[in-house]
């Protein structure tokens, strides 16, 4: 009876454990430090353009980028939606870049590399939702690397997302489980290094 006590009792610590290892598998931070733009990507736009806002009145860069289409092609996109927040924020609307077309992580990861690119922005505070922020960092690594452009990574600030319980509330549980679906078919996508 002890040893099956034990068993059971190892088997939920190593379940939990797991759980929290992958809520902080997906949120990767690095250390802050200044940039020549912030770029935020639509989805949860308030907790995104909030950090960002946040990130640019802190001073770590003068320029914000957000970037998303809408799912209404008819609407306007998220990212005008996210600049307009930010205006009403307090940021200047000559401090905010609108690349609106884009519909996916990697269409994001392109289009504002380029806007970058062709801006001369050379390094940038990357924001998104922290369940997103490892596949996010994954694609605009893969983007930026050929355009020398460095890219650090700054979850936002989301109050309905945690790295230690996400798996206990909806919709975090189904947004961390369709981003690590996302995500194992990104990783499974990686060129095959030798010794890697």
């Amino acid at each position: 009876m002890r040893r099956l006590l034990t068993g059971f009792t190892v088997g939920i610590v190593a379940t939990l454990g797991g759980l929290v290892a992958i809520g902080h598998l997906l949120d990767v931070e690095d250390p802050l430090a200044k940039a020549d733009a912030i770029v935020a990507l639509s989805g949860d736009v308030s907790a995104r353009t909030n950090t960002a806002v946040d990130l640019w009145k802190r001073a770590y860069a003068p320029t914000i980028i957000f970037a998303g289409s809408s799912l209404d092609p008819d609407s306007i996109s998220s990212a005008e939606i996210m600049k307009r927040e930010a205006v009403a924020a307090g940021v200047p609307a000559a401090a905010i870049i609108v690349e609106p077309s884009s519909a996916t992580t990697q269409e994001n990861a392109a289009r504002v590399i380029d806007i970058m690119t062709a801006k001369g922005l050379r390094s940038a505070i990357l924001v998104t939702s922290p369940y997103h922020q490892r596949r996010a960092a994954i694609l605009f690594a893969r983007e930026s690397a050929p355009a020398q452009i460095s890219v650090r990574n700054y979850p936002a600030r989301d109050p309905q997302w945690d790295p230690n319980t996400w798996w206990l509330t909806e919709p975090a549980r189904s947004l961390t489980l369709v981003e690590l679906a996302k995500l194992s078919v990104e990783l499974g996508s990686l060129p095959f290094r030798q010794g890697s």
